[in-house]
This record gives structure tokens, C-alpha cells and sequence, in this order.
């Protein structure tokens, strides 16, 4: 049995829990390397329970299933979608007591799966919990810290490469298109989400959707994108000057980068992840700047690009060994765009290390 279905198990046993069943595409494959093609439909489903762990899915995913089989994984192949209800009913029901308790993901079932449930599931107490795997997620084994780091690398390589190809009179959906181009030139699998790529005034909408403006000499030219590696997502960010940057821009970029690396510094294991983003707020306050400072400083990264910890004004947790976050500071100005510098670190003995290279002041 892996490591990670020991832990799970290890979980219910606390919670009082007879079984569980797992719909996230992205917890199944964590817990047992199931992928599938969609991370959107229900092409498995994952039952645990004290005795064995069984991965349900489709005949169309047979030989990739199949493979995965072992004495703590029992595999059973769907002809059609009606049997899939059958191995879930007679794996839950035969489970010990007179009620038995069986969790779901409550973030991820949707209200008419759920009904679905209770129907074919009567006599058990399905109980609704939430994020169970994605709190065994937060802390990163070596081999998913080797393939985070591998994925930034590669975004970091592919920003150096396609800042050589801009011009101006580009559209930013031109750009977005060469950047992920040379992310698989370099070996990434693909995009870890869709580049956010905003140009002059664009780029103060921190979510902006890249679109067909055409940059202009003296824009700012924000980044926001990731590569993806054997499944793992990076996050980088990077802002920078279309022709020389005015005086005021040059310096909201400095303070940015400041707090940035103050806050790096001072990341620690055990660190309240709210002092963290306490740590950018104050130094902002002390320059009377912190009013445009408009999202979290950061978020965990893994197997999707949003994951615990968050680094948020009002967040409950510790940052702690092992895990892996997004430092992201940034400030937006609606006259003439915004500065974000975002980068990945580890909480490695004890201490904030960054991914890959630092940012660093461009204007081309």
C-alpha cells in the first residue's frame, strides 16, 4: 500500500469514518496515479475503505487502469455506466455495522450526484467533509518537489526566450501563443492555466484575459503563466518596461521587489501564513501605497495552481517544512497598469528557499 493511501486511511480511522468515496479527478490521481484524459468529467471513481481501496472506471481506460492493480488497489472495468453504480453499491454496502459512515468530497460533488448517492446508497450515512486530501497534499514528497521545481525552471527559461522575440505592434494573444510554444520547446507538457499576458492599462486587472491589444511603445507588459511538468503546475510572474520606464514606475517596481524579498526572508516553518502577507502589507502602509496592493500574497502550488496554504489577510494556517507557495506581491495603478513579481519557494530546513532565478528589472 502507498504511503498516501496509509495516511488516508490513517485520517478516517480518526474521523470516524467507515469509507470514503473520492470524485476528484485530481485526488484520485494522487492517491493512486489513475490520469484519465479529463480533469472536468467523471471518468473514475475511487472507493476506500478499512479492507482495500478500489478504483472504478470505464473500459476505456482499461490498460491504463489495469497497470495500476496491486495487492492494495483492486481495479474494476465498467462495460457501461450502470455498472459503475453496482461496483459502488456492493463495495459501500458490504462494509461492517448497522450504519455504516461514509465520507464524500463535499467541495467537489455536485447536488445531483449527491441524490444519486443517497438513492443507490440507502441504509448508509454518507457524510459530506471537506478537503480530507487536498490538507495530505500541502506538503510535497521529494519526487513532486523535483517536478514543481522542473516545471519553473522551464518557465522562467521560456520568459528569457520569448522576451527576445517581442515587438511592438505585437498583440498579446501573439505573444501568449510563442510563449506557449517554447514552453514545450523546452520540455514542459503544456500550460499549467492560461497565460494572463496585459499590456498599458491591462495590466492593472490582475485577472485579466490576454486579448488582441497591440503593445505600444512605453507600456508595461505583465506575465502571468506557468508551465506544467509530469503533472505538476508552475506560477511565475513577471513585469516589464516597453522603452524606459518613468521614474514612478521604476519605483512602484522596486517596492514590489522589496517587499517581495522581505518577505521571503522572513518566511519561516511555523509562520501564520497571514503574518506573511502582513509582512507586504505594512511595508505598502508605511509608503501609503498598500490601497492598491489588491489580492493575497500567495497560494500553494502542486497538482493544480491553486492549493493550500493561502497567504491571505485572514488565513488560518501555518506554513510549514515541505511545503511549496507563490510569493506574489503587487500593485495596480487603473492611468497606466500594474507591477507584479511572482516567484515559488520551498520551506526547506526551516527556512524560505526560491525556485529557480530572482526577478530582475527589464526594459527593452
Amino acid at each position: 500500500m502507498n504511503e498516501r493511501v496509509k495516511r488516508f486511511k490513517k485520517i478516517l480511522k480518526e474521523k470516524g469514518l467507515d469509507g470514503f468515496i473520492v470524485t476528484s479527478p485530481v485526488n484520485i490521481y494522487y492517491l493512486t496515479g489513475f490520469r484519465g484524459v479529463s480533469a472536468t468529467e467523471r471518468e473514475a471513481i475511487l472507493v476506500v475503505n478499512p479492507s482495500k481501496v478500489i478504483l472504478i472506471t470505464g473500459r476505456l481506460y482499461k490498460h491504463e487502469a489495469s497497470r495500476l492493480k496491486s495487492k492494495s488497489l483492486d481495479v474494476k472495468i465498467a462495460d457501461e455506466r450502470n455498472q459503475i453504480n453496482q461496483f459502488i453499491k456492493s463495495t459501500i454496502t458490504s462494509l461492517r455495522g448497522l450504519t455504516p459512515k461514509v465520507g464524500f468530497e463535499e467541495h467537489d460533488l455536485k447536488y445531483s450526484e449527491f441524490k444519486h448517492f443517497t438513492k443507490l446508497l440507502k441504509g448508509i450515512k454518507l457524510i459530506p467533509v471537506k478537503h480530507l486530501i487536498e490538507d495530505l497534499r500541502i506538503i510535497k514528497s521529494d519526487e513532486e518537489i523535483k517536478n514543481i521545481e522542473r516545471a519553473q525552471v522551464i518557465s522562467q527559461k521560456a520568459f528569457d526566450q520569448v522576451i527576445k522575440t517581442i515587438k511592438v505592434g505585437q498583440t498579446e494573444a501573439e505573444i501568449a501563443e510563442k510563449l506557449e510554444k517554447i514552453i514545450k520547446n523546452f520540455g514542459g507538457q503544456g500550460l499549467a492555466f492560461e497565460s494572463i499576458v496585459a499590456s498599458g492599462p491591462n495590466s492593472a486587472l490582475p485577472h485579466y484575459v490576454t486579448g488582441k491589444r497591440r503593445i505600444k511603445k512605453g507600456d508595461v507588459l505583465l506575465f502571468d503563466f506557468g508551465a506544467k511538468y509530469k503533472n505538476y503546475c508552475a506560477d511565475l510572474s513577471r513585469t516589464i518596461f516597453l522603452g524606459r520606464a518613468r521614474d514612478e514606475q521604476r519605483n512602484i517596481y522596486d517596492h514590489v521587489q522589496t517587499s517581495q524579498n522581505m518577505a521571503i526572508a522572513k518566511i519561516c516553518d511555523g509562520l501564520a501564513a497571514k503574518e506573511a502577507f502582513g509582512y507586504i502589507d505594512r511595508h505598502f502602509k508605511k509608503h501609503k501605497i498598500h490601497q492598491y496592493f489588491l489580492h493575497s500574497l500567495g497560494h500553494g502550488i502542486g497538482l493544480e495552481v491553486h492549493e493550500k496554504p493561502s497567504l491571505s489577510k485572514k488565513s488560518k494556517e501555518k506554513l510549514a517544512e515541505g511545503m511549496i507557495f507563490s510569493i506574489e506581491p503587487g500593485l495596480y495603478f487603473p492611468s497606466w497598469g500594474g507591477v507584479r513579481i511572482e516567484d515559488l519557494v520551498l520551506i526547506k530546513n526551516g527556512r524560505a528557499k526560491l525556485i529557480g532565478k530572482p526577478a530582475r528589472f527589464i526594459q527593452i
